[in-house]
């Protein structure tokens, strides 16, 4: 287990609990009132260079930071296209724009091919609202535990994920995590696409709709020309993500299963 989500308002864990998973490297996921995540403890003894990594971090070059989100812009210009080929919608468009993200994303193309994506993806009418229901809360919940398992893998590869390299906010801890996730939304996207097909979205997130989206922790992901566990995958795409942050190394990103 990697990854604890906390559901209720009878749930306590003792200290003893929360050193113990944190010795283990589970994070741990908390949910408000509406049954969302809302809270996130992390291990911090995974990587044993966190000291001099968060030094590199901090002075990291910003042309290095960059080209970085170019690449990630780029993977979730690509996942989103290939959500819509799976779905048999036409994907040429946002195929199209992909060559022309350039470093550091200046032009904005990732939010132009997300207003593409998402009238495709979900139809004209979908507007998307943090604070709705139905496919919205859906993707609300899979995007929160897709940003956990993200910055779980971060913390483990020695880096800070509150220094973002893209997403820059005094009252976001996670920027980084926030910034790295981007190409996995399209994971989440996909099967709640699925569960809206089959009309099983409920107005409000039920146990059985909450068990079906935990289970894309376990998908697999395209990393480097393999195919791994998506956690795996998650903590070779943390290391390169370090490595091109302090490094300037080229990243490599990590594309959901097609």
């Amino acid at each position: 287990m990697s990854v604890l989500v906390l559901d209720g308002p009878d749930l306590s864990l003792s200290h003893q609990a929360l050193s113990a998973c944190a010795a283990a490297g589970i994070a741990i996921v908390t949910s408000d009132g509406r049954h969302l995540p809302n809270g996130l403890l992390l291990p911090l003894s995974d990587h044993s260079l966190h000291s001099s990594i968060l030094k590199q971090q901090i002075a990291s070059k910003v042309p290095n930071q960059k080209r970085a989100w170019q690449e990630i812009v780029k993977a979730k210009i690509r996942s989103q296209a290939d959500n819509l080929r799976y779905f048999q919608r036409d994907d040429s468009s946002l195929r199209k724009m992909i060559p022309f993200v350039r470093s550091g994303d200046p032009d904005n193309v990732e939010a132009r091919a997300a207003a593409r994506y998402f009238e495709s993806m979900f139809g004209f009418e979908f507007i998307r609202d943090r604070d709705a229901s139905g496919i919205n809360a859906c993707l609300n919940y899979g995007y929160s535990l897709a940003r956990s398992a993200v910055a779980r893998a971060i913390v483990g590869a020695g880096l800070h994920p509150a220094l973002g390299i893209h997403h820059h906010n005094q009252y976001n801890a996670f920027c980084l995590a926030d910034d790295a996730m981007e190409p996995l939304r399209a994971i989440v996207d996909r099967r709640v696409r699925h569960l809206s097909l089959i009309d099983a979205i409920p107005d409000e997130l039920d146990p059985k709709t909450k068990r079906e989206l935990i289970s894309l922790l376990g998908s697999f992901v395209d990393f480097d020309g393999l195919r791994y566990p998506l956690l795996v995958g998650l903590e070779r795409y943390a290391v390169s993500l370090r490595r091109a942050i302090c490094d300037g190394e080229p990243l490599k990103v990590p594309l959901p299963e097609t």
